[in-house]
């Protein structure tokens, strides 16, 4: 099988991780697509009510998934959000951030969705 490129995902951690299982594989990619969508929701719906504390939350729990999914584009952004949704600073700016955010994780899903496409095409 050939192996796809990537912009954003870089899967060699987390094959290592699952020692190639496919199963478990597909299974920890489609219960993080579904926290993409979930973290996605979350900032639309926070953003707009300003409350920093869920916002906080929610970027702090998405975080390990960069490293697992080797979303390295998205590392410095999720760690600047989550520092200032925890310390309530700097939040004029953080819009920026967020919509850049976005628009990178719905990118990284579409990857996702490909990847899982030709797992199940193997």
């Amino acid at each position: 099988m050939q192996k796809l490129e990537y912009r954003y995902i870089n899967l060699q951690k987390i094959e290592e991780d699952t020692f190639g299982d496919r199963t478990i594989l597909k299974m920890i990619i489609e219960l993080f697509i579904e926290g993409i969508d979930e973290f996605v929701g979350v900032l639309n719906k926070e953003m707009k009510n300003k409350n920093w504390q869920v916002l906080f939350q929610a970027t702090h729990k998405i975080k390990p998934n960069l490293s697992m999914f080797g979303i390295k584009k998205l590392e410095p952004a999720i760690h600047q959000l989550e520092n200032n949704f925890r310390n309530e600073q700097d939040l004029d700016n953080v819009e920026i951030l967020v919509n850049s955010s976005i628009s990178i994780f719905k990118q990284v899903k579409v990857e996702l969705q490909t990847e899982l496409k030709s797992m199940n095409d193997e």
